[in-house]
């Protein structure tokens, strides 16, 4: 094959762009993970957390300012136009919130109202991307926000005062000036400095001697930043400091069998939370269960002024792990990057689940011998039952996705007038697959699809007057089925679909503008012939869907098994 000098060069400079572009990406993830190791080993709030608290998140670095009025804007637009409180202030009954609880939470809300952007929070005296932390005093929670002006939030916590009637203890302790309310066996204490705001649920019993450490005035025997583990485990897993943290599984074990030490075991005794009783063989199951999934963790992996990934995690054992990655099945274009207005899909290794579902409850019969938790006849029984379920027509299933790429509706009455949708199966016999549509019309019986990716159009105008034109096409191991005018254009591309690196179990897409534009005339129309509380409610939706198209560009959802063991990605492009 000949290639002239220009082409050559044309690729050249092309990969050359390619490259570097790649490693500035690159170079980019390495400096934010590397300033996100130095905020967590200087954040000195860390000197706080005892180094044995079942759970932590901490703020160390302010995320970036254009990032934060976005996600504010839309996870809380319905705070900022008076939805929520309307709807909490209507909707809950007086067994669900006594009247003092109503009042506080309407007084809260009545503050946040059209102050949920920069500016709003600057009026409070609250950066809107402030650096934060949260951790426990055993189960109880203690929570630092930063804040730029102690006076306008003191007459904020006033003005909430003032609303909800509810008067509080006004004290001081060191620099901090702290309100506090009792909360029959809890107090609940919420302080301010120069630099924080506090919030802290105490036992009633030990509120002396454990406010100084809730308030950063003592320090415990070991710290975080004292172990420098919580350095470690952002930079192990190259979070980025904007909000990263864990719930730790096995320090909660420890307390619910009263085995916790330290403040974890002073808090539950003033509280009067007794372990419970169990034999010691049900200990001893527990511990091992609890083992084989320690952790959860999550926290943001990117982070720029118009995109975010906040990635989540069951982590696991070594042993589990391996088995959730052999669960995920291979399936064209899930999990891959779509322009669909929505789309859903899964990729699962029945067999595998099976296998493995059987193995985790042999191993509850063996570990738990002796342990009343543990009911060895049910757990054979359910096995039994997993054979029966996943014979082997649905074994050879391995996973499906369904998109739909554009949606005309009517706007009088909300039903589809085009719709261009698809849908991909994966089975080890598609042709078999397809052959069971013929429960759903005998004439599907009669078709025959070739193997070779040629489309076939279905007669579904016999099932669906209205229906759109559809195709079905086969190729290897994948059937395609194409809904719409377009159709059957773009059916070899889904047959031809590259699968993901790593295959999801479950992976979701969305483009809110897409998904605005399609519904937005019909919503309208539904809201001027509708009256009462019925169109306020449509029209708070409304305006959230509104909310979201004008800040979203495009979002995902993936779950997958990895070496971690379940990991959840979120990930979403602003505007």
């Amino acid at each position: 094959m000949k290639m002239n000098k220009r082409k050559l060069g044309r690729i050249f400079v092309a990969g050359a762009l390619a490259i570097s572009l790649a490693a500035c990406s690159d170079s980019e993830d390495k400096k934010g993970q590397k300033a996100a190791v130095e905020a967590a080993a200087e954040f000195s709030l860390l000197d706080q957390v005892p180094a044995d608290s079942p759970y932590v998140m901490v703020g160390s670095r302010r995320m970036p300012l254009g990032l934060s009025e976005k996600m504010i804007k839309a996870a809380a637009a319905d705070i900022d136009n008076g939805s929520v409180r309307k709807m909490l202030m209507e909707g809950v009954d007086d067994e669900d919130m006594s009247e003092d609880l109503r009042r506080l939470v309407d007084a809260v809300l009545s503050e946040f109202e059209g102050k949920m952007n920069a500016e709003g929070f600057k009026s409070m005296g609250v950066p809107i991307n402030g650096r934060s932390l949260v951790y426990g005093l055993g189960i109880l929670p203690v929570v630092w926000l930063e804040i730029e002006d102690p006076v306008k939030v003191e007459a904020l916590l006033s003005r909430i005062e003032e609303k909800s009637g509810m008067k509080a203890e006004k004290l001081t302790s060191g620099e901090m000036n702290y309100r506090r309310f009792v909360m029959d066996d809890l107090v609940a204490l919420l302080g301010v400095n120069k630099e924080w705001i506090v919030f802290a649920m105490l036992p009633a019993k030990t509120e002396k001697e454990l406010l100084p450490l809730a308030f950063g005035e003592t320090h415990p025997e070991k710290s975080l930043q004292d172990t420098g583990n919580f350095k470690k485990f952002i930079e192990k897993r190259k979070f980025l400091g904007y909000g990263d943290g864990y719930i730790d599984l096995v320090r909660l074990a420890e307390m619910s069998l009263g085995e916790a030490e330290g403040v974890n075991a002073q808090v539950l005794k003033a509280i009067g939370k007794d372990p419970k009783e169990l034999s010691p063989a049900c200990r001893s199951f527990v511990k091992t269960t609890v083992q084989s999934v320690p952790l959860i963790s999550f926290g943001f992996t990117e982070a720029t002024d118009n995109k975010y990934v906040i990635k989540g995690a069951v982590e696991t054992s070594p042993a589990v792990a391996a088995w959730l990655k052999k669960m995920a099945a291979p399936v064209p274009g899930v999990g891959m990057d779509s322009d669909a207005m929505f789309s859903f899909g899964m990729g699962v290794d029945l067999p595998q689940v099976r296998d493995g579902l059987k193995a985790m409850m042999r191993s509850f019969v063996e570990n738990g011998k002796g342990c009343e938790m543990v009911n060895e006849q049910e757990l054979t029984q359910m096995m039994q039952g997993m054979d029966m379920m996943l014979n082997p027509m649905f074994a050879g299933i391995k996973g499906f996705e369904i998109a739909v790429n554009d949606l005309e509706l009517d706007p009088q009455t909300m039903s589809p007038k085009a719709v261009d949708a698809q849908l991909v199966l994966a089975s080890v016999d598609p042709k078999g697959m397809f052959g069971m549509l013929g429960m759903l019309n005998p004439q599907f019986a009669q078709i025959d699809v070739p193997v070779d990716g040629t489309p076939v159009q279905l007669p579904v105008e016999t099932m669906a007057p209205m229906a759109p034109p559809t195709y079905a096409a086969i190729k290897g191991e994948v059937l395609a089925l194409k809904l719409g005018e377009k159709a059957p254009a773009g059916i070899d591309k889904l047959l031809e679909a590259p699968v993901a690196e790593v295959p999801p179990l479950v992976a979701v897409s969305y483009n809110p503008e897409k998904m605005f534009s399609a519904v937005a005339p019909g919503l309208k129309g539904m809201m001027e012939s509708m009256q009462g509380e019925d169109a306020e409610d449509l029209k708070s939706a409304y305006q959230s869907l509104e909310t979201a198209a004008a800040t979203y560009k495009y979002g995902e959802f993936r779950m997958m098994g990895t070496d971690r063991g379940m990991e959840f990605e979120s990930s979403a492009v602003l505007k």
